[in-house]
């Protein structure tokens, strides 16, 4: 999974399939958001997985992310295998996501956007 940011406007795409070609917004190019690249605190923007009876659980943070308008986790995506699931978050909800992964067997990665501190990874295997 690849997204890139407009850093003006804070908008964030993922591209799905494809070559990538040059993006921009506003005549502008977007950045790639490379996981686990900003100096920020892991223990806050780390994804944390479990996976119980074909549910896996995020948690962004060991010490829970900040859930306010001005700093939050926007959303949370999945990838397992040719599976991709996001829950977007609102600034007053706890960074936490639960996804059906069913009988999925293999990696599973899991991506969290800071709308200040970046892209976050973590992977855990089903």
């Amino acid at each position: 999974m690849k997204f890139y940011i407009c850093p003006e406007k804070q908008t964030v795409i993922e591209v799905v399939e494809g070559q990538q070609a040059p993006l921009t917004c506003d005549g502008k190019p977007m950045e790639e958001l490379v996981p686990n690249s900003t100096e920020a605190a892991i223990e806050k923007h780390m994804p944390v997985l479990s996976i119980e009876n074909g549910e896996l659980k995020v948690c962004v943070g060991e010490v829970e992310h900040p859930s306010i308008e001005k700093h939050w986790i926007p959303f949370v995506a999945v990838k397992a295998g040719d599976l991709v699931l996001r829950r977007s978050i609102k600034a007053t909800e706890k960074p936490e996501a639960v996804f059906p992964l069913g009988n999925f067997k293999g990696e599973v990665e899991v991506y969290a956007w800071c709308n200040l501190h970046g892209i976050w990874k973590a992977t855990i295997t089903a």
